[in-house]
């Protein structure tokens, strides 16, 4: 990718200058207040959809990895919230029989709660065709694996390794250290391309179905990793936070006055994607029970990126009953793009939006074609000439970007696909 288009990339994800919020102060709607627990010590994660309330409340403790069901995507993430440890111990598969105990250089893999696209076993991916555990094969379209992994949960320590990745179906052996009660599994991801992951239970060998679609839910109320230092940059420490985890949602935190609404250059500059953008820290500790940090509100957009809703934090009771409330609000709101075209020959994108079918028209002869999601990931990248049709209706509903760029021009689009 050229570096100018990752800077593109960057700068439009983190500035979102393709959306301009306009505000009508007169008219105040209805605050509603949510009111749900998470279990004492926290046993449930408590999945909740801005138009539909709380879709699911699965146990919080009853996985330890989770795997991606894009088919295009490697991703793999482990349950940091119930201490789940990953190691990687080797890059040499002729060594998984004298892999007994954890090495000396062995590597700690941690989830990015940045992305949820950056699980424990793909943050060290080299890039190329290079996915952290495996390598793309584009002879055979396969996803090969090269690393030994040790991964600990509750009292167990077992050596697993990724064998491959194939149509949707994950391949993994895992083991005893000593060898012993090797068992190989077939994960076939297909069957649950309407949620963001499919989970795995390594206690009883399982498929757990335990998220709800990946268009019905929001926001969830989870127990991860965090770097608490991280703000600092100071030296890394790892502690396990409950907090709110979003959809990839676009977030703006607020710190102001409750009762008025922040301008739209203030929610702008302060806009994030990041899925931790409310994350943990609207709550602190002191004398022996919690307290929701004043003067702040979350504005956040739905997956559409066609609703605003506010919210602010009332209590959080800690872990011996799990309680929690906020209150939300609907906010009016109208969001207008505003494009960045540089001159750019009579460019045309239609229809828009769409169920995923467009058609992308330009006088340019040849540009680079780019569509990100509103994540940040790539999903789409080829050559455009004149005329292009992109089919997009495997994917979920929700807001993209379409960059195109060619020698001495550019442009970045939004488009939307809905159904």
């Amino acid at each position: 990718m050229p570096s100018s288009l990752m800077l593109s990339i960057f700068y439009m994800l983190n500035k979102l200058l393709i959306i301009v919020l306009l505000f009508t102060t007169s008219v105040l709607r209805t605050q509603e207040l949510i009111e749900f627990s998470m279990g004492s010590g926290y046993q449930y994660d408590i999945y909740y959809s801005l138009t539909n309330g709380i879709t699911a409340y699965p146990e919080r403790s009853n996985w330890e990895l989770a795997f991606s069901t894009n088919e295009s995507d490697n991703n793999i993430r482990i349950n940091s919230g119930n201490g789940v440890v990953l190691f990687q111990v080797s890059n040499n598969l002729n060594e998984w029989d004298q892999i007994e105990s954890i090495p000396i250089d062995a590597i700690q893999l941690r989830n990015s709660n940045v992305d949820w696209s950056d699980g424990a076993f793909v943050v060290n991916a080299l890039g190329e065709l290079n996915y952290g555990w495996g390598t793309y094969n584009p002879e055979n379209q396969t996803t090969e694996g090269n690393n030994i992994y040790i991964i600990n949960y509750g009292i167990e320590s077992k050596k697993l390794k990724i064998n491959s990745l194939y149509d949707g179906n994950f391949y993994f052996t895992i083991a005893n250290l000593d060898g012993s009660n090797e068992q190989n599994i077939n994960l076939n991801t297909s069957a649950y391309s309407d949620k963001k992951f499919i989970y795995y239970s390594l206690n009883n060998m399982e498929i757990v179905d335990r998220e709800p679609s990946i268009d019905n839910w929001d926001l969830v109320f989870t127990k991860y990793e965090e770097d608490l230092n991280k703000l600092n940059n100071d030296d890394e420490l790892f502690y396990t936070v409950t907090g709110a985890l979003s959809n990839n949602n676009i977030i703006f935190e607020y710190d102001g006055f409750l009762d008025v609404n922040p301008s739209a250059e203030t929610i702008l500059n302060s806009s994030s994607n990041s899925i931790n953008t409310i994350g943990w820290d609207w709550k602190v500790y002191g004398g022996g029970g919690f307290s929701i940090v004043p003067d702040r509100a979350y504005f956040i957009l739905n997956q559409q990126a066609n609703s605003m809703y506010k919210i602010i934090f009332q209590s959080f009771s800690g872990g011996a009953s799990g309680n929690c409330s906020f209150l939300i609000e609907d906010i009016p709101y109208n969001p207008t793009y505003v494009s960045e075209i540089i001159n750019f020959d009579s460019l045309t994108i239609s229809p828009n939006p769409s169920s995923g079918y467009f058609t992308i028209n330009s006088t340019q002869n040849t540009a680079n074609l780019t569509i990100v999601n509103a994540s940040g990931r790539i999903i789409l990248n080829e050559q455009h000439h004149n005329h292009t049709n992109i089919d997009l209706s495997n994917f979920q509903e929700g807001l993209y970007f379409v960059i195109l760029e060619s020698n001495e021009q550019y442009v970045n689009r939004k488009i939307i696909i809905q159904r």
